[in-house]
């Protein structure tokens, strides 16, 4: 039983069903009507017209809607590791490797072990993250895969509280649990408070213990220079960072630039 800030329990039921995430994000474009099947998802043989085949267009169908069920932000739907820009870095051009080396062998992982991605703002830690995503789908790989920011599913989680309207902790969170391939953007971000800890702990415990594979992102790092900077055990505390060293190898992106910043003084030019 997890407590939580404003109630005084917050009991998780596991089910067997499967519910799509509840995290909003922006819709995938609708398509196009296809003008060979007009829409229709067939068309007929050549030689024989009452014999008819899968027309090609439902690849492309079957794909965006497998990137609107991993609840990806619009803004990233272009991020590929081909596309990846490692800015001459060596620690950007190690961690794209690693994350290529990871979706070719997706799905068959040792013990569901996967990444952790270190850096800081603007080094591409999501990029990255979401790029196996999107290369796993683009290659008609199998396997649920999801995207979840910690900071939004905290907030959505603690809306949930005063509305009878929006879904249930349980099935807010069930995704999270259940899904094949889960990347936990900005492990964290949030307030390290009882409640989100308790959330956290609920949610990458479960991983661990079903050998679920994730990905994380982080900003923060294991040993810091300022002592009035938090390390990665202060934000999420020590029973889930020993976790962590089991569920995920490290992939630091230590004195990556940073992109946006990058981008800005290109503009400038």
């Amino acid at each position: 039983m997890l407590n939580a800030e404003r109630h005084s329990t917050f009991s998780i039921h596991h089910s067997s069903a499967r519910l799509t995430p509840t995290v909003k994000s922006s819709p995938a474009a609708e398509p196009a009507t296809c003008p060979r099947c007009s829409g229709s998802g067939w068309v007929p043989l050549d030689a024989d017209a009452l014999r008819v085949e899968p027309c090609g267009c439902q690849g492309d169908l079957r794909r965006r809607q497998r990137i609107t069920a991993a609840n990806i932000p619009r803004r990233y739907y272009t991020c590929r590791l081909d596309g990846f820009d490692d800015r001459n870095s060596g620690p950007a051009i190690a961690a794209k490797r690693r994350v290529q080396e990871f979706v070719d062998l997706w799905p068959a992982l040792n013990e569901g072990r996967g990444l952790l991605l270190m850096g800081s703002w603007g080094s591409g830690k999501t990029h990255l993250a979401v790029a196996a995503l999107l290369d796993i789908i683009d290659s008609g790989k199998p396997g649920r895969l999801l995207f979840s920011n910690f900071q939004d599913l905290i907030q959505e989680i603690q809306a949930s509280f005063d509305s009878d309207e929006v879904p249930g902790k349980s099935e807010i969170l069930r995704p999270l649990l259940e899904t094949d391939l889960l990347v936990l953007d900005e492990l964290g971000s949030q307030k390290p408070s009882q409640f989100v800890q308790d959330i956290l702990y609920y949610v990458i415990n479960t991983r661990y213990s079903e050998q679920r594979t994730t990905i994380f992102t982080t900003n923060y790092v294991d040993s810091v220079n300022d002592p009035k900077d938090e390390t990665l055990t202060q934000r999420i505390g020590p029973r889930l960072r020993s976790r962590l060293y089991e569920m995920a190898e490290e992939v630091k992106l230590i004195g990556v630039p940073d992109y946006r910043a990058k981008r800005t003084a290109q503009n400038r030019v």
